[in-house]
């Protein structure tokens, strides 16, 4: 009897000891590595606000890390290969510097069977495709919001004037599409003319300096779209330098909270709200679902809002 009560202690240990190691596996942190092309836009800064919310809700842990520049791409990419190395990093999501220069490392995360996502600014489909790449994106519309933009600034102007265009870097996916949809706005008003269309790189300084040579350019210039809010910055004072305030309208995408205020005083006429904080919340969200054998959307674009002074008031 005392042998087989000391039989039934060990099955009981061993079965308790089965269980709180199962129950340790199970309950393993989950860890994201999330890179971003820089924390230094506010924009950034908005969407690392749905990542964390997403961090809590989900009981995740996410790294954050974040090139210096917008421009900087290599750095950008040597973020990503080094989380794609990492043995505590689960899953990636990455807002690319450029639309091709990326698609190497996610090539590098699918063939080392880490899930990676793609946010913000979509991949070159074209480029994915030949070099036989399928990806998850998390962003917005692009063309559409530019199309919402340009057609406000042309509604502005009764569809007539001379209009520019400060455009993001050349050749990536998210300022091209927000260019060609302005420019496809601008197409339905034929007294709308379209006298520049420079880039600034998405920089405030380097938009004050662009501007201000297209305003001499062009003195009779009656609007402005900028692809994204911090060239608007730029953009705005050099209207006011040149003593043009209230003569060029400006229209802008990303709707920062300072561009919310220049709206509300009259200096920027909208600016399109793409919800920064809902592509880091559910770009977290879909790489925690991938982990965790879930199905996920090969595309998921969060909802668009023109912002005026009338939505704000």
């Amino acid at each position: 009897m005392i042998k087989v009560k000391k039989l039934s202690l060990v099955l009981v240990l061993v079965s308790l000891c089965a269980w709180f190691l199962s129950g340790a596996v199970f309950a393993q942190e989950i860890i994201i590595g999330f890179a971003m092309k820089t924390l230094t836009n506010p924009f950034f800064i908005m969407m690392e606000e749905g990542v964390r919310r997403a961090e809590k809700e989900l009981g995740v842990k996410v790294i954050v890390q974040a090139a210096e520049e917008e421009t900087s791409i290599e750095q950008l990419v040597g973020i990503v290969e080094n989380m794609i190395t990492r043995s505590d990093i689960d899953a990636i999501c990455v807002t690319p510097s450029g639309s091709t220069e990326i698609i190497p490392a996610f090539l590098k995360a699918r063939d080392a069977k880490k899930p990676i996502i793609d946010v913000d600014v979509e991949l070159d489909q074209e480029a994915a495709k030949q070099a036989g790449l399928e990806y998850y994106y998390v962003g917005a519309d692009n063309f559409e919001g530019g199309y919402l933009a340009g057609k406000a600034l042309a509604e502005a102007l009764g569809g007539q004037g001379k209009v520019a265009i400060l455009e993001g870097i050349p050749g990536v996916d998210n300022g091209e599409k927000r260019k060609g949809g302005a420019l496809k706005a601008f197409s339905e008003y034929p007294g709308i003319k379209v006298v520049a269309s420079q880039t600034a790189n998405w920089k405030t300084e380097e938009a004050l300096n662009v501007f201000t040579n297209i305003l001499q350019a062009h003195p009779d210039l009656n609007g402005v779209f900028c692809a994204n809010d911090m060239m608007a910055f730029g953009a705005i004072n050099a209207i006011e330098s040149a003593g043009k305030a209230g003569q060029v309208i400006v229209t802008s995408y990303d709707a920062l909270d300072a561009a919310k205020v220049a709206i509300k005083n009259g200096s920027m006429l909208s600016s399109v709200d793409q919800r920064p904080d809902l592509m880091g919340y559910y770009a977290v969200k879909f790489a925690v679902d991938l982990l965790q054998g879930k199905e996920v959307p090969n595309r998921y674009m969060v909802p668009l809002t023109n912002v005026t002074k009338d939505i704000l008031e």
